[in-house]
């Protein structure tokens, strides 16, 4: 049967030729049989965006912590290495790490891989940059960049950002930051997250040379009040935090001050330990070594010009005193207790900051650093 089967089709095949061959041409057919119109079908691809935007007939489930997000594995792998080269095909759940792919933010990682012009909110950036770093997708990891390493970005705002990429253990964003504290430098030393700060972190910040102080008493003040904020775990620390602190900076009468103990009892541990006793007796030693003037007076103006290049150290950013609680604090009490007491003034005046303003030569350089956005009134 199945013979005879094949042989009537080969015929029927036969025949068919036979009769193009003598009564029709091809062309002819190809002529006769053009639709008059084209097709009005919808194309392929707004359709199928449209089921994976609304998340029908999902392939993947990711569980993150107690969450669990459907998505379409495909888009995922257009852009995510992690995606593309760890998942394997018709896998049907993946398991993402919660503290370095927070459930929202791989929610924002999703709809932007879905949408480009997906907006990021400012609360966001880390966290998204975080998630995008773990699943290893350089288009978003460029666009998050984008907000965070700009010129706007200073201040209080870059304090901010330091908190939220500590979560997250960004050892490159966290740095960044520290660094861009200016002004809001004060303001910080009176909250408890800057007695918080770890030794490392504190390391960074007073390195820093764009601090913005009204004298370097104000660093080595801030260095005592981070301290005796855990004397207990912190006085070991001593000789790394006073090392920060640029003594040759300061006026001749506080070195004085310090070199005969003539502070408050709540900072003679510190004063008496010999890596800060060495640190003062030097700084006093480098003024005394600098030459006078004509009249005999001293030609160190605190600027520290006269220092050999080689041994004087980085001046910081200043701050020149204009209000009624800037200029009180500069013409009064220099001891720690003052100090404290302007602290106080700081926390009941949060925003007192940015009033401050600096000298011009500061300004300046800053303008150069930071397009002139440490110097606003923000």
């Amino acid at each position: 049967m199945e013979q005879e089967s094949d042989e009537f089709l080969q015929h029927f095949t036969t025949s068919t030729d036979s009769f193009l061959r003598q009564h029709i041409s091809t062309d002819q057919l190809e002529a006769t049989f053009t639709p008059l119109h084209t097709s009005n079908r919808t194309a392929l691809w707004p359709l199928m965006e449209g089921k994976i935007k609304r998340r029908e007939n999902t392939d993947l489930q990711v569980h993150i912590a107690d969450t669990l997000v459907h998505c379409h594995l495909l888009p995922l792998q257009c852009f995510s290495e992690y995606f593309e080269h760890e998942v394997e095909p018709g896998q049907p759940v993946v398991k993402l790490p919660a503290d370095q792919v927070p459930p929202a933010a791989f929610q924002i990682v999703y709809d932007w891989i879905l949408d480009p012009n997906r907006p990021l909110e400012w609360h966001s950036f880390v966290a998204v940059l975080s998630a995008a770093e773990y699943l290893r997708i350089p288009a978003l990891i460029e666009r998050c960049w984008q907000y965070l390493d700009n010129p706007r970005v200073v201040e209080n705002a870059a304090f901010y950002v330091f908190l939220q990429a500590r979560r997250y253990e960004n050892v490159q964003l966290q740095p960044m930051m520290l660094r861009r504290i200016c002004r809001f430098f004060l303001a910080l030393v009176s909250t408890l997250e800057f007695c918080e700060l770890s030794l490392d972190e504190l390391s960074v910040l007073l390195a820093s040379n764009i601090v913005a102080v009204f004298d370097e008493t104000d660093v080595f003040y801030a260095a005592c009040q981070w301290l005796m904020y855990d004397w207990t775990e912190r006085q070991g620390s001593i000789e790394r935090v006073m090392e920060l602190v640029r003594f040759e900076r300061m006026q001749t009468a506080d070195l004085a001050r310090f070199c005969v103990f003539q502070e408050c009892a709540e900072l003679q541990p510190i004063l008496r330990h010999p890596t800060t006793k060495q640190l003062v007796d030097r700084a006093l030693a480098s003024i005394c070594a600098r030459p006078s003037s004509r009249n005999g007076a001293s030609a160190d103006d605190a600027s520290g010009r006269w220092l050999p290049a080689h041994r004087r150290p980085t001046e910081r950013v200043r701050l020149v005193a204009e209000s009624k609680e800037t200029k009180a604090y500069v013409a009064g009490d220099t001891s720690y207790d003052g100090f404290n007491e302007f602290l106080g003034v700081l926390r009941e005046q949060p925003n007192s900051w940015r009033t401050f303003r600096l000298t011009e030569e500061n300004v300046g350089l800053l303008e150069d650093m930071f397009g002139g956005c440490t110097v606003s009134d923000g």
